[in-house]
């Protein structure tokens, strides 16, 4: 709660108090929503409805706002209706409510009571008084927000932003994220943790300013840490002073090497209602992190949390591209995604690579046996020889694409051998009859015929065209080689 919802709420108390009111309500403006909004509000009832809103001219508080005048109704019922912020009918009998005196912010103020006639003039004046009060307040808050905003650091902020945005990849994000520049929070450290998606659980993913302190896995005391408590939470915390009564206040865990840092603050990262961890600053100085800082760091916060969601759907949207929807497996835009860099590892360390086109020779009697099924006959058949970091890939209709990683052309030869061996040996039935499938299979070598990933690709399917040539089965053809 910051201070002025702990300002709002002890002067609607006083305000119940002195009137004798079973509910006294503050509504003020939701510019963005573009309604009124139950704010704070004392009520001696369990039905309130604390996220209550009214719009311009519903009921009497929408009267009140519309008119800009105060109103005062007794013997009234149906008060769910007419008041809005109750959630079954209370009985009430008495309401007054008065607009809130203010230019810069709209809204009203509310009692009512169970009791007949309770409200006089006497009570209509020492609401105007509150109401007074309460503007003051509302007014003063924006006011301390326009000026902080206008405070921001523009170009700091501008900088940031762009490095969030034009991260080519998930290391950079989650570097650049940690990058917060000085200008807008003063801070020594600062600290990344993410949520696990498979496992579930917290890690620390990223710092700087910490030095070496953590550079191994660190685990995440959800109970008794800073980190754990805005994840558990889902609300900013700061700690003016980490050094309690009961010891250092931990930011991680309990065992976690000593800091020098003195204060800190954490901020949630959440996307569209989701946590996804939690961004932290550490400063040496004792409160070091005011009331701007912590406005700032919700910005920055809901900046980043954005950014690292963005990257997940992109990773989820191209996982979706390179996987074929029959097979369940990679598809060759996977492999083109890959081969590139593949190819130049393979090239720094003076590797070998081949990759082979493997394909049901046209002689293959099957009737009208649906494509699909020899695809997933032949998808099965294949899967044991992409062992390691080899790569098997659907190429179009039934043609597969195997990548072998460290591979001569002596291994690769052997493996293709294998393949046309198991496959003529791999029984395929559908419908209760019996096929034979005969493949042949191009190959291609990188260094010794191809020397990119467009021509090892073209090679290794031009071997294949060589190898089925004139109608010929179970054939196997290397690009700059001789068929056998």
């Amino acid at each position: 709660m910051t201070n002025l919802e702990r300002d709002l709420f002890s002067l609607i108390t006083l305000v119940s108090n002195v009137t004798e009111a079973y509910s006294a309500c503050l509504f003020l403006e939701n510019k963005r929503r573009k309604t009124y909004q139950l704010t704070t509000y004392h009520s001696l009832s369990p039905y309130i409805l604390a996220d209550a809103s009214v719009d311009v001219g519903q009921g009497f508080m929408g009267w009140v706002l519309e008119n800009n005048e105060p109103l005062s109704v007794n013997q009234f019922d149906k008060d769910t209706l007419v008041l809005g912020y109750y959630s079954r009918n209370e009985d009430i009998k008495s309401f007054m409510a008065t607009p809130l005196p203010s230019s810069i912010n709209k809204g009203a103020l509310a009692i009512d009571s169970k009791k007949s006639w309770c409200f006089t003039s006497k009570d209509q004046k020492i609401l105007a008084g509150f109401a007074q009060q309460f503007a003051y307040l509302a007014d003063g808050a924006l006011t301390a927000v326009q000026m902080e905003r206008r405070s921001m650091n523009v170009p700091a902020f501008s900088r940031y932003l762009t490095s969030l945005r034009s991260s080519e990849n998930e290391g950079q994000l989650l570097n650049a994220i940690c990058q917060v520049p000085r200008e807008l929070l003063p801070f020594d450290a600062c600290f990344l943790v993410l949520i696990d998606e498979e496992a579930g659980v917290p890690r620390l993913i990223r710092t700087s300013g910490f030095g070496e302190l953590f550079l191994g896995e660190v685990t995440i005391s959800e109970r008794a840490s800073l980190a754990g408590y805005v994840l558990s939470k889902k609300e900013s915390l700061r700690l003016p002073d980490l050094k309690g009564k009961k010891g250092t206040r931990p930011l991680f865990h309990h065992d976690e090497p000593r800091l020098e840092a003195r204060s800190a603050a954490c901020f949630p990262l959440i996307s569209r209602g989701e946590i996804l961890g939690c961004l932290g600053f550490a400063s040496k100085r004792r409160a070091q992190f005011d009331a701007s800082s912590i406005q700032r760091g919700e910005i920055i916060a809901a900046l980043v949390a954005d950014a690292i969601a963005n990257r997940k759907n992109e990773l989820r949207w191209q996982a979706r591209l390179e996987i074929d929807p029959l097979t369940g497996e990679q598809n060759i835009e996977y492999l083109h995604s890959r081969l590139h860099e593949i190819i130049c590892e393979a090239e720094a360390k003076g590797r070998q690579l081949a990759l082979l086109s493997i394909a049901p020779d046209a002689s293959s009697e099957f009737d009208d046996t649906p494509e699909e099924e020899i695809i997933l006959h032949l998808s099965n058949s294949l899967k044991p020889f992409a062992t390691g970091n080899d790569i098997l890939v659907r190429h179009e209709g039934p043609r597969f694409l195997l990548l072998l990683q460290d591979s001569s052309q002596e291994y690769a030869e052997a493996v293709a051998e294998r393949i046309i061996h198991v496959v003529n040996h791999t029984p395929f039935f559908f419908e209760g009859k019996e096929f034979e499938i005969t493949i042949s299979i191009g190959a291609a070598c990188f260094p010794e015929t191809a020397q990119n990933s467009n021509s090892l690709i073209k090679s290794s399917l031009e071997a294949l065209g060589f190898a089925q040539k004139g109608g010929a089965v179970n054939q196997l053809c290397f690009m700059g080689g001789e068929g056998s």
